[in-house]
């Protein structure tokens, strides 16, 4: 699991469909808001000030506020990050290392975890049950 460190504290970072709703609910729709928080500005793409804007701060955090609480919740940790507390917590210089967590930790939430479906034909159900358990062939 990717995690942010802030002000000394370990957070980790989940992102899941649940995630990506609040997000969209909360920021922007993804396209938008992955433009926010890597600071596009989305109006103008030429716009190197946009880097440090408020709205990008803001989308920002929020992004950090909706995953890291995630991760704080899933390690039965009490998510209690707010968005007043990440950006405190952010130092300027760390602005691009915390966008990259995050994009790192979409990323990873975007991988599959179901397995592909193999060609269609005969299946051994002893040996299939055989690999989920972690037993080897004979």
């Amino acid at each position: 699991m990717v995690t942010i460190t802030l002000r000394g504290r370990e957070i980790p970072l989940e992102f899941s469909t649940y995630e990506m709703k609040l997000m969209q609910e909360q920021i922007a729709r993804m396209g938008d808001a992955l433009g926010l928080i890597s600071g596009v500005n989305p109006e103008d793409k030429t716009d190197t000030g946009f880097a440090t804007s408020p709205q990008r701060l803001d989308a920002l955090a929020r992004a950090i506020v909706i995953m890291g609480n995630a991760g704080l919740e899933l390690a039965g940790e009490e998510p209690d990050l707010t968005e007043k507390w990440v950006l405190r917590a952010l130092r300027p210089k760390e602005i691009r290392y915390a966008a990259n967590a995050c994009f790192d930790a979409m990323n990873e939430g975007m991988q599959s975890e179901i397995p592909p479906k193999e060609e269609d034909g005969p299946v051994d159900v002893t040996l299939e049950e055989m690999k989920k358990k972690g037993m080897k062939e004979s």
